[in-house]
């Protein structure tokens, strides 16, 4: 018996570090819908239009082919933009790239102040047991695990994505946090 508690005393500290372990991506998650986004506070001198012009600035700069702007409203200051790209994730010994696609909607709202963006229905296609498919962000979160030898695929595809969303946010803080007369 004093063995038993003993044994079950010493796998406490992993049991409590195994629950504070945290997601280390960094999409936000309500439910079934996972998504990026913030509420970025700007210089106060910026109007509405000067916003507007950074954020069309913004979707010039990524300098995508499949950008399809939906909404393109300048008096109201939004924007959005459904986008679909090209992109690699690390292979399993990390030594090479695979090819995977990313589609998803890039959302921003301007007032004066602040502005929102938010990037949701996010798509992710990559091959799969010699399939390609679209797998949305949700089931892609459902299956992170590891896979048997190192990182599993679904991880890396994740580990990917998260790395070049957080890359187009920071282009996106910098190039909002300057006023464009560009457009």
């Amino acid at each position: 018996m004093k063995k038993l508690l003993l044994a079950a005393a010493l796998m406490i500290p992993f049991l409590v570090n195994a629950q504070a372990k945290q997601d280390p991506f960094n999409y936000r998650a309500e439910d079934r819908y996972l998504y990026y986004s913030d509420v970025v506070k700007v210089d106060t001198t910026f109007t509405i239009l000067d916003m507007y012009k950074d954020a069309k600035l913004f979707v010039t700069k990524l300098a995508l082919i499949n950008t399809q702007v939906t909404t393109d409203d300048s008096d109201s200051g939004t924007v959005i933009a459904d986008i679909e790209e090209p992109a690699t994730y690390k292979t399993e010994t990390g030594i090479g790239d695979e090819p995977m696609t990313l589609k998803y909607t890039l959302k921003m709202e301007m007032k004066k102040g602040r502005y929102r963006y938010t990037i949701d229905n996010i798509q992710i296609s990559y091959t799969d047991d010699d399939k390609t498919q679209y797998h949305t962000l949700f089931d892609m979160d459902k299956e992170k695990g590891g896979g048997i030898i190192g990182i599993g695929k679904g991880k890396r595809v994740l580990k990917a994505m998260d790395a070049l969303f957080l890359d187009k946010i920071n282009l996106l803080i910098s190039t909002m946090s300057k006023r464009s007369d560009d457009f």
